[in-house]
């Protein structure tokens, strides 16, 4: 059987559909399964061993085995949905043009997802021995709520875990968490000209809005010293309903950044508090922020990896949040693959074939290579 060529792999997977929300073409029901469904099917003819786990109705994760006696265990993994292709012209087309793949999901997640099962299967198919126990897994809903991610910690734990994300092959060891929710202020409606009959649901969305600055001062007090400081910005505020009646409802989103010592469920329980009689509180999102010693042996051994093939050994950090926010507490976490991350989600995604390619050689070394 012929190995199994990343670049056409990930073009195959971009045909595929897979956006988890505003759906053009993905059945919104079951938006990862034909994904799913084809590694399903390249492992089968391989002869190598997976499971589909459970997260959501009808949203399994892919998970493949690749066991080695006596090694330690590493996680690779990566997240089979993409963000909606509304807006964008041929998203599934995968066209080929000046040495790059186009579409939906190019770089964020398919080509790195299959720089590293390519990787893989190809060492099952020759025989190769692995230096790790090795478990690949394809989450569901990154892009969204990140239940795949959730439901795949059960797995653990590794002694090392790779979230492969498009970091332009640049390794990151420290993500900052995100909280997000919804607040919302009630009031009493009538004719602007008699207001002290009503009660201002703006203006009681006001005073939050004021302890929400003190909040965020309070958050800045502590600074990571490679993530910088937490953040809280209000993102959307809409309320009332006409010039001349006072508003009976406001309502404002929140968006928290966390630092990897910061505690959502903490932060909710503070928000509620915060607010408290004045107005209800939703929560739509919250995701742990992540910190891994670039120093630990299995980190040192990647970067090693990269240096041999003349890639930046230096670590870096990111603003955003990934899969590894679910899974950190089940061993140390880095992310890394190929592809710029200033590309995903935009209209004309794109990703280098060189850098699948060199991503796929760092991978493979890595997989096989004796432990320092």
């Amino acid at each position: 059987m012929p190995p199994i060529d990343p670049i056409t792999l990930t073009r195959e997977l971009i045909a595929i559909p897979s956006e988890s929300s505003n759906q053009t073409a993905t059945d919104p029901g079951r938006p990862e399964e034909a994904v799913r469904a084809f590694l399903a099917g390249l492992c089968q003819r391989h002869g190598i061993p997976t499971e589909r786990l459970g997260a959501m109705p009808g949203r399994d994760n892919f998970i493949a085995f690749f066991p080695a006696a006596n090694k330690k265990r590493l996680l690779l993994t990566a997240h089979m949905d993409t963000v909606s292709a509304a807006k964008m012209e041929n998203p599934f087309a995968a066209a080929l043009e000046a040495g790059k793949i186009k579409g939906r999901g190019a770089c964020d997640d398919k080509g790195p997802l299959a720089c590293a099962f390519a990787a893989l299967v190809n060492l099952h198919a020759a025989r190769k021995e692995l230096a790790w126990d090795v478990t690949f897994a394809a989450t569901v809903d990154e892009e969204c709520s990140m239940s795949g991610a959730a439901a795949l910690a059960g797995h653990g734990p590794w002694d090392l875990i790779i979230g492969l994300e498009p970091t332009g092959l640049q390794v990151i060891t420290a993500h900052k968490g995100v909280f997000r929710c919804t607040i919302s202020t009630t009031g009493h409606a009538v004719h602007s000209s008699i207001p002290e009959k009503g009660r201002n649901a703006i203006m009681a969305m006001h005073d939050v809005i004021t302890d929400l600055k003190t909040l965020e001062f309070r958050l800045k007090r502590q600074r990571h010293p490679d993530l910088g400081r937490a953040t809280l910005a209000v993102t959307q505020i809409e309320g009332g309903s006409s010039v001349n009646i006072i508003p009976d409802h406001c309502r404002i989103s929140v968006d928290v950044r966390l630092l990897p010592e910061h505690d959502p469920d903490s932060l909710a329980r503070t928000l509620s508090n915060l607010v408290g009689w004045r107005g209800e509180i939703e929560e739509t999102f919250s995701a742990q922020g992540i910190f891994t010693d670039p120093g630990a042996p299995p980190v040192q051994q990647f970067l090693a990896t990269l240096a041999a093939h003349g890639h930046d050994p230096t670590t870096t950090t990111a603003a955003y949040a990934t899969d590894c926010s679910r899974l950190s507490s089940q061993g140390p976490c880095i992310i890394w693959g190929p592809g710029d991350i200033s590309q995903a989600h935009q209209v004309d995604e794109y990703i280098e074939i060189s850098e699948i390619e060199a991503a796929g050689r760092v991978l493979t070394d890595f997989l096989c290579m004796e432990k320092m």
